[in-house]
């Protein structure tokens, strides 16, 4: 018992992992992270997986087409419950990078710029224009 006659509350430890969604999945993103997302909340804990539909917008996977990308981030989601990751209860969720950089696109929005601007130019070029 707590000295004041209180049960201490044991925060729960959240666990982050995240995937780029980029087309196939292999084995060690399938199988491999079903064990491991098991072993963590089998121990406790919480696991949030982000889905990095953003970056692979940015990174022009799938052709850069945001509807492909979510297209793929719902079947690597479904192999995830085919090769046994229980994502019914709330030990398991995932999260959408494209839906949090829209929820707060004014903090976000100067990065863009500094993306936008880092895709478009390179070291070399960028270097060229300071001499």
């Amino acid at each position: 018992m707590h000295p004041k006659g209180r049960t201490p509350v044991t925060p729960q430890l959240i666990c982050y992992d995240g995937f780029e969604p980029s087309g196939k999945m292999h084995i060690a993103q399938g199988v491999m992270k079903t064990i491991n997302v098991y072993k963590l909340t089998f121990a406790g804990c919480k696991v949030n997986i982000w889905i990095a539909d953003w970056f692979a917008k940015l990174n022009n996977k799938m052709g850069g087409n945001l509807n492909k990308i979510q297209t793929v981030r719902k079947y690597l989601i479904e192999i995830r419950k085919v090769t046994g990751m229980n994502i019914d209860d709330d030990k398991v969720e995932f999260l959408w990078t494209y839906e949090e950089v829209n929820s707060k696109a004014l903090d976000y929005c100067p990065l863009m710029i500094m993306m936008y601007i880092a895709k478009r130019n390179k070291p070399p070029r960028i270097m060229s224009r300071t001499n």
